[in-house]
């Protein structure tokens, strides 16, 4: 048995016992339907960017999707991972990363996320708030400054940088009215020189994985700079 024939294993289960086509698994995770039918199939080796984003659809976390694999192929083929040793092969890397992750960047801050994409802003809580973190959500810059100025202390704010009624530029300008301190990350496909941002900017570019989600919050956290913009 490989690697992806066992995650496909354990992901057919989950997205059965949830009562969820692929169509629906597809829709929930924003991936691919052939992907999710490849990854069932055992014909893909998944990301995890992509481990994440089936993990909250299918309302689990990626370390039970990770360690269920592993058992399966424990079982299956256990002359195999006998004889690998140290075994550095795709599980043992993500197990390396996923512990990575928990051991250095867990925290108890209040961050408010914004981003009009409902799906991500859940999935982004989902993540943090697995990481210790307070999350508030906002659906746009408007409901985001609102939202500021009703709730806090709010340590840092994630925010895509394009979105409806209120962008994240002009959002966070405001808010910095509200708090000269506040601390921003924001997300986009743009690079920091077209944002026309200057000192400690935090950007994080479109796609990300978790990985980078968490480090670029922790360094936003502890910097003791906040960003600024050209008028």
């Amino acid at each position: 048995m490989t690697i992806e024939e066992a995650f496909g294993i354990v992901v057919r289960r989950l997205r059965r016992e949830r009562n969820l086509s692929q169509d629906k698994l597809s829709m929930s995770s924003c991936l691919d339907r052939k992907f999710i039918s490849n990854i069932e199939g055992g014909k893909q080796q998944p990301s995890l960017v992509s481990i994440f984003a089936l993990a909250s659809a299918l309302n689990t976390s990626a370390s039970s999707i990770i360690y269920e694999t592993e058992f399966i192929l424990k079982i299956n083929t256990p002359d195999r991972l006998r004889t690998e040793g140290s075994r550095i092969d795709w599980i043992s890397s993500m197990e390396i990363m996923m512990n990575k992750i928990n051991n250095s960047y867990q925290g108890s801050e209040t961050i408010l996320i914004v981003d009009d994409e409902r799906q991500l802003r859940e999935m982004l809580s989902d993540f943090l708030a697995s990481y210790g973190y307070k999350v508030i959500t906002a659906e746009d810059g408007q409901d985001a400054l609102e939202k500021y100025k009703e709730n806090g202390p709010i340590h840092l704010v994630v925010m895509d940088v394009v979105m409806p009624r209120k962008d994240g530029i002009s959002c966070f300008k405001e808010i910095k009215k509200v708090n000269p301190r506040a601390k921003a990350v924001f997300m986009s496909g743009y690079r920091p020189d077209h944002l026309h941002a200057k000192e400690d900017f935090h950007l994080i570019q479109k796609p990300f994985s978790p990985v980078e989600m968490i480090k670029a919050i922790r360094s936003a956290l502890e910097s003791d700079s906040e960003p600024t913009f050209e008028a």
